[in-house]
């Protein structure tokens, strides 16, 4: 179970539903080092050094994923024919699927509209 962005921010936030579910998945859990740039990028973008100490914990505990040869080679054929069809997606959201689908894990995303643009990913919504 791949967690994005969003899910962990809700965590950060003291979201109990997302807090039990963490818990209760704690050993199949992962993300990528996409979302933690975008959670570490956020943090200092405002200056807020609260949840850092809970963001570098929750990385330390879960799988990284890295954005390798196999997730860039399925980031560029989903990228092309996406946008033969007119579909604009963000590189980085567009990276991290292509490493849930390089990785056959599951997104755990609130973007659900947003994501289910991309054939072969999995997805799954904790709020």
């Amino acid at each position: 179970m791949l967690l994005d962005t969003d899910t962990i921010s809700y965590y950060l936030r003291g979201d109990e539903q997302i807090k039990q579910k963490l818990h209760k998945y704690h050993q199949q859990l992962s993300s990528t080092v996409i979302n933690y740039a975008e959670l570490i990028y956020g943090l200092k973008k405002q200056d807020n050094k609260k949840y850092l100490p809970k963001v570098l914990l929750i990385f330390d505990n879960i799988r990284l994923y890295d954005f390798i040869k196999k997730s860039a080679d399925i980031f560029a054929g989903l990228k092309s024919k996406m946008s033969k069809v007119g579909i604009i997606m963000a590189d980085m959201d567009l990276m991290i699927a292509s490493i849930a689908i390089a990785n056959d894990e599951i997104l755990i995303t609130n973007n659900i509209k947003y994501f289910s643009k991309i054939d072969d990913l999995i997805i799954k919504s904790w709020v």
